[in-house]
């Protein structure tokens, strides 16, 4: 019932490009295509000898195009979003895991959006990379919003805010969210899954912020 409604809604309400407003996609060809990857060494988010992630790395800078489709697609409701992240995201595999993992959201946020951003681009990613998707990843209590927290802040707010529910992991785990600022978010999630057993754990979003 649910896909109905957003068939009809969508022949009722044809979809516009978030960029450039241009009618049949929620983001076109044009300006698909005017999103240009970093270069792989400005990807990497420089992290401490003993962090817990291997790498990490935004593959896009979070700014014009690829800002405006994650702030539709996060903030807006735009699920269909996903599915173009994902084909933006999708020639950059960084290395082989044996399975994806996104971020988790509290309960109560996950209730207000409605859904999770990073489990939906991790399903369309696995989809694409044939991969499976390992969702046993949990967010312990709400840490509300890094935006405006400072390095130390970020990675105290989010600190064992992390559990892995569930069979152990597996030994190579990539870890899937939009947008890399610090890495703290992405660091705590990888504590929770290295005591859980994994032996490698890495991070890849769709965009990084630029320091």
């Amino acid at each position: 019932m649910h896909n109905l409604l957003e068939l009809l809604l969508s022949w009722i309400y044809p979809p516009h490009c978030v960029a450039c407003r241009r009618r049949g996609a929620g983001l076109c060809a044009s300006c698909m295509a005017a999103c240009v990857p970093l270069a792989p060494p400005q990807r990497l988010r420089r992290l401490p000898a003993d962090s817990p992630l291997e790498r990490v790395q935004g593959v896009y800078a979070f700014t014009s195009i690829v800002r405006q489709t994650i702030h539709a697609f996060k903030y807006q409701g735009q699920r269909q979003l996903g599915m173009a992240l994902a084909q933006l995201l999708e020639p950059h595999l960084p290395w082989e895991p044996a399975a994806l993992v996104p971020v988790p959201l509290y309960r109560a946020r996950l209730r207000e959006r409605g859904f999770n951003q990073a489990a939906l681009l991790a399903q369309h990613l696995g989809q694409r990379w044939r991969l499976p998707v390992c969702d046993q990843l949990q967010r312990l209590r709400d840490t509300g919003q890094q935006v405006g927290r400072s390095k130390a802040e970020r990675a105290v707010n989010v600190q064992a805010a992390f559990t892995w529910h569930g069979p152990p992991p597996p030994a190579r785990v990539l870890l899937i969210d939009d947008v890399l600022t610090t890495g703290a978010t992405l660091s705590a999630c990888a504590v929770a899954l290295r005591q859980a057993g994994a032996l490698q754990v890495q991070g890849l979003t769709v965009a990084r912020a630029l320091d």
